[in-house]
């Protein structure tokens, strides 16, 4: 078995060595232009970097929430009386539809999504048992009315001749029976009438002043007026009946139910014909106003006392395209032993019906503003071992260099210790950067292909 032997290119004759340098510069791929060439630009191998340079501005901090849509009025719809709906007031949306050939259309009554003002109509129940017992308080009321005036006016003057001349009748009758008395008291005493005739006698005189008395009593209360407990049990019969009769008409005024304010139905829950009752309530819709909604954050506790009262802060949604400006009106005073948080309402003015009550929301609260500060960009930091640090750029060189942080907003960090004013510092891609690393500033390549303009000026 004949094995391969391996020859090192020493052994090779230097013709041959020649010949094949030749062949392989001819072979396709090989040509002399796509050789590396040799002296290669060191300067071409440095990394490219970002460089700024350090100045002075403003930063703000915000605290980031999630909060939910409230309505700032909500109102849900009862009855104070007991009945069956009878109707809801027809919208101004039609349902249509094709019946026998013929297109019929049919008005759709109030419900969710519709609007109403103050003082529309939202729904009517039957009223005509509570009209009956009006119609019948009503009634006693004119008789106690009449009642009462009757008790003023008490005897017209024929009625008091009539009980003066009873009078004089009941006097005469009295008289005649008193001297039948007398003369029968004699006559008993000589025996000529019997004692069932003198007791008769006595019986006729009681009888006549009896009559007399009370036409007398009769005469005087014509002449006297009512007394001042039948006029007030008359003053009571009638203010009970007057009480009665508003009662009634409060309680069929009840049976039409209006919108105290103008809002928008957000639920219906009956229909007509059924039955509502005031205890136990039976819901009947809800309405909300949606010209102002209350976003509500829980907000950590360690938050407390940086919120106050008329801060504003930006609301955002997946609806809109920018953020909506809403002011803090109410912060609670308890903080929620469970999540620890507190919760904090701000009014957003939704007139616009940008929004939806019960939606989510996203918050931004300011919590601090500083201005004219040293700051830099948020990716000019880096940290290493929870210390934050920056890149100086200096001559083609980058120096890691420690700093003092202070409050950061979406872009920047506030730079408390560490650098100055003027300062070039490397943003971008930190992380393959070393302390006295060579770098090649990413600016001075594009100054080099736009002739005449400045460092870092972008192209328009």
């Amino acid at each position: 078995m004949k094995t391969k032997q391996h020859i090192p290119w020493a052994a090779y004759s230097p013709p041959l060595l020649c010949a094949a340098l030749l062949l392989c510069c001819i072979l396709p791929g090989c040509s002399p232009s796509e050789a590396t060439p040799v002296g290669k630009d060191k300067e071409a191998e440095l990394a490219e970097v970002n460089v700024i340079s350090v100045s002075r501005s403003r930063v703000e901090t915000n605290l980031d929430l999630v909060g939910t849509l409230l309505p700032v009025r909500a109102t849900t719809i009862v009855s104070d009386v007991d009945g069956i709906i009878k109707s809801f007031p027809d919208s101004d949306r039609v349902l249509r539809y094709e019946e026998q050939g013929r297109m019929v259309s049919v008005p759709l009554t109030l419900d969710i999504g519709h609007k109403v003002s103050a003082g529309d109509v939202l729904v009517q129940i039957d009223p005509v048992d509570f009209q009956l017992a009006l119609d019948l308080s009503t009634t006693n009321l004119e008789l106690a009315k009449r009642n009462i005036e009757e008790l003023h006016a008490w005897k017209r003057a024929e009625e008091v001749e009539q009980l003066e001349a009873a009078m004089e009748e009941a006097q005469a009758s009295h008289v005649l029976a008193q001297k039948d008395l007398k003369r029968g008291k004699q006559l008993l005493g000589e025996r000529t009438i019997s004692q069932s005739e003198y007791d008769l006698a006595v019986m006729t005189e009681s009888k006549a002043a009896a009559a007399l008395k009370r036409t007398n009593a009769a005469l005087k209360m014509a002449k006297a007026g009512p007394t001042v407990q039948q006029a007030a049990v008359a003053e009571a019969a009638f203010k009970t009946a007057q009480a009665e009769v508003a009662l009634r008409q409060e309680k069929l005024d009840k049976t039409t139910i209006h919108a105290p304010y103008d809002a928008v139905i957000s639920d219906r829950y009956v229909a007509i014909g059924d039955r509502v009752t005031a205890m136990p309530r039976v819901e009947i819709m809800q309405i909300i106003d949606q010209q102002a909604l209350f976003a509500q954050v829980c907000v950590p506790q360690r938050y407390q006392g940086r919120i106050k009262l008329g801060d504003m802060a930006a609301v955002t949604a997946e609806s809109t395209n920018g953020s909506i400006p809403a002011r803090v009106e109410f912060i609670n005073a308890k903080v929620d032993p469970e999540t620890r948080t507190f919760r904090v309402r701000l009014v957003i003015d939704n007139r616009g019906d940008i929004f939806k009550a019960g939606g989510f929301v996203s918050v931004s609260l300011p919590m601090a503003s500083l201005a004219d500060v040293v700051a830099v960009p948020l990716s000019a930091v880096t940290f290493s071992l929870g210390c934050p640090a920056v890149f100086v750029y200096d001559n083609g060189q980058v120096k890691k260099t420690p700093v003092k942080l202070g409050i950061a907003s979406r872009e920047m960090y506030e730079v408390r210790g560490g650098l100055s004013q003027g300062q070039m510092v490397v943003v971008g891609d930190t992380l393959l950067l070393a302390d006295g690393m060579r770098v090649k500033r990413a600016a001075d390549k594009r100054t080099s292909k736009t002739a005449g303009r400045p460092v870092g000026e972008a192209k328009r």
